[in-house]
């Protein structure tokens, strides 16, 4: 390979012990080795390739940079719509991340709760659990009553409201009720 290896070499001196730096100049400097064969091959054909292509390419490429530079509307358009796309792709990788996030806290919650009850049940011992379990259930069915009766008073009050008219003056252009005590000059 080329100098640069030394370079990398001589940056992880003081980081890696001394035997992995013999180890890695013996097999990576030495010419003799396959890794250095196998780069000396690859580099050969690369620009065996290169050369033989170049002439086919080369005009292509010159065309193709005078109608960019004839028309710089195509660079505009091509930057904006990078750049369209480059936001739409953060735009995914910020909701996938809140997604994956949401989830984990949910899970988290879920096993916590898990965790919760079981200490709940070794603390207070099973007996106890469900005692309390009943006292809250209890409790919690007698608030949706409370809920229930109170909704239902409510729309007892609403339905006989609007079947003696509710206090509505008359309509308004349009079929529209209009509330009685105010006028129609807002709407």
């Amino acid at each position: 390979m080329d100098r640069g290896d030394s370079t990398i070499l001589d940056v992880l001196q003081g980081i890696l012990p001394e035997q992995t730096l013999e180890l890695l100049q013996d097999h990576l400097q030495n010419p003799q080795t396959a890794l250095q064969a196998v780069w000396r091959q690859t580099s050969l054909a690369a620009n065996k390739l290169g050369t033989a292509l170049s002439p086919l390419f080369a005009p292509v490429l010159a065309r193709a940079l005078q109608a960019l530079h004839d028309s710089p509307d195509i660079v505009v358009l091509a930057f904006v719509l990078g750049t369209f796309v480059m936001m739409l792709q953060i735009v995914a990788w910020v909701h996938r991340t809140m997604m994956y996030v949401t989830r984990l806290a949910f899970r988290m919650m879920g096993w916590a709760l898990v965790f919760a009850i079981l200490a709940v049940l070794w603390r207070r011992g099973p007996e106890t659990a469900v005692r309390d379990v009943a006292v809250f259930v209890g409790k919690l069915a007698g608030y949706a009553a409370l809920v229930k009766d109170i909704w239902l008073s409510e729309y007892k009050k609403f339905d006989a409201q609007t079947k003696r008219g509710g206090g509505v003056v008359g309509s308004a252009p349009g079929g529209q009720r209009v509330p009685s005590g105010r006028s129609n000059a807002g709407w």
